[in-house]
């Protein structure tokens, strides 16, 4: 179970990586700077939210072993 919560969070943090390169090839007008905050800026939430939804996910995982 743990292996397809970390396959679904694989999935969305890649898919918006790619939502995000795609909306930047539209605006060309984003200097470098600007496009490197973004990346980061969304990467650092989105792998922020991982590790929660990992750990939530574990924890859960461990609850329902101890009661079973």
């Amino acid at each position: 179970m743990l292996v397809f919560i970390m396959l679904v969070i694989m999935a969305v943090t890649y898919g918006v990586n790619l939502f995000l390169i795609s909306y930047m090839r539209k605006r060309p007008q984003i200097d470098v700077v600007e496009r490197l905050s973004m990346l980061l800026g969304v990467n650092m939430s989105v792998l922020f939210v991982d590790g929660i939804v990992l750990f939530v996910g574990k924890l859960l995982l461990e609850a329902a072993m101890i009661i079973e």
